[in-house]
């Protein structure tokens, strides 16, 4: 099947490019399933706008916009199954830029994106040189059905997507910074935000959770299947990383959703709060 995004080679990208390569974990997950991370949820914080939010062991907001659960955001916790508190830049808030800025260089970061929009705007900076740039478009689109609606309740808000999300830098991509963005014509919903700072080691940590979805270098989006990969440092194939100690079953279902579909969808926008 012809796919509807552009595909490029990954022979093609350039040897010297800074590589982030990005994977969706089960429509169901919330958090990373990568070891040796540290995770922040927001739920300690009161809500409204915060300045100087420290995340104790790997850097510092420069502020915040903490809202309550509601159809658009908020993971759900054992205490709090109906969603938790989340980090909001745009609908209607002060805060339309949250800049996450990391104590050391690091290789790893993952959150969960809900709401997914056209004008959420994620982008990782290595000092004042972008790494790599994500939008909607470029990252939550591509994924099946299955990630539609508020997972709480699919029925809820079912035409935007909503992902737990991976950013894995090669062994030569790190970044120092990252920033949130939405203009404020809708909201950019997203929590437990986790980090680690070395790169992904396939000796060590198994097979890559979740499933493939892009690389990006810089703001070139490049969609990729576990075929694609296949001959990468990053397969997902039997005879390679599937076989590294404690490496996870490969989701094979959804790894073939992802193979036989890439519909366009339309931009939904969320009215602003």
């Amino acid at each position: 099947m012809k796919h509807l995004f552009p595909i490029l080679l990954l022979s093609a990208l350039p040897a010297s490019a800074s590589v982030v390569i990005t994977f969706a974990e089960n429509p169901e997950a919330y958090y990373s399933s990568l070891s040796g991370t540290s995770v922040f949820d927001f739920n300690q914080l009161k809500t409204g706008q915060q300045k100087g939010v420290a995340w104790d062991g790997v850097g510092k907001f420069d502020q915040l916009q903490i809202s309550r659960a509601d159809a658009y955001g908020g993971a759900p916790t054992e205490k709090m199954p109906d969603g938790s508190l989340y980090s909001l830049q745009g609908a209607g808030s002060k805060v339309l830029t949250t800049t996450l800025y990391l104590a050391s260089d690091s290789s790893y970061f993952g959150m969960w994106w809900s709401a997914g929009d056209a004008r959420n705007v994620l982008s990782f900076y290595d000092g004042d040189n972008l790494v790599s740039r994500f939008t909607t478009a470029s990252l939550m689109e591509p994924l099946p059905a299955e990630y539609d609606g508020n997972p709480i309740n699919r029925k809820v808000n079912s035409g935007e997507p909503y992902a737990f999300i991976n950013f894995f830098g090669d062994e030569k991509t790190s970044w120092d910074r990252i920033v949130f963005t939405n203009d404020g014509s809708s909201g950019f919903e997203s929590d437990n935000y986790t980090s680690r700072v070395d790169a992904w080691n396939p000796a060590k940590d198994g097979a890559l959770p979740g499933i493939p979805v892009a690389i990006v270098s810089g703001t070139t989006t490049t969609l990729v299947t576990a075929k694609d990969l296949a001959e990468t440092r990053w397969s997902l194939d039997e005879t390679t990383v599937a076989h590294a100690p404690g490496a996870p079953v490969p989701p094979w279902t959804l790894l073939a959703a992802f193979g036989a579909v890439f519909a366009l969808r339309k931009n939904k926008r969320k009215a602003t709060a």
